[in-house]
């Protein structure tokens, strides 16, 4: 049995740590662009119309919305089968969304280059626990 002073165990719970505070920043992060996600096709139209795009996206296209921020190409890929050359009108207003999520002007910026700010200010975005 390791004790608390023991500094295998002090680096097992940093570890354990660690892999919470980075899940906590994955799901944060995924989230965020899921939002911005749909939010971007929320300009088609209001709560049916939106749903039934995700489920497109989901079910047809295979986009899973909780891994997104890794997986862009995925995004626009079944962005350009459902609307074709308007696909990067659809990417713009996602764009525009993160962007104001964001704070920051889109200024031209990629999604990418979006997704790459929200990584490194993701703390703004990840629930504090509370201390008691």
């Amino acid at each position: 049995m390791q004790s608390a002073s023991d500094p295998a165990h002090q680096q097992s719970v940093r570890s354990e740590k660690d892999a919470k505070g980075s899940d906590a920043s994955s799901i944060a992060l995924n989230q965020q662009v899921a939002i911005a996600v749909v939010k971007g096709l929320s300009h088609f139209g209001a709560g049916p119309v939106v749903e039934s795009l995700v489920y497109i996206l989901e079910l047809e296209h295979s986009v899973d919305l909780n891994s997104l921020a890794n997986n862009l190409d995925a995004l626009r890929d079944a962005l350009s089968k459902m609307f074709g050359s308007a696909s990067h009108v659809i990417e713009g207003r996602i764009s525009e969304s993160l962007a104001k999520q964001l704070g920051i002007d889109p200024d031209g910026k990629t999604l990418e280059e979006l997704v790459e700010i929200l990584k490194g200010r993701i703390g703004e975005f990840v629930p504090q626990e509370k201390k008691i």
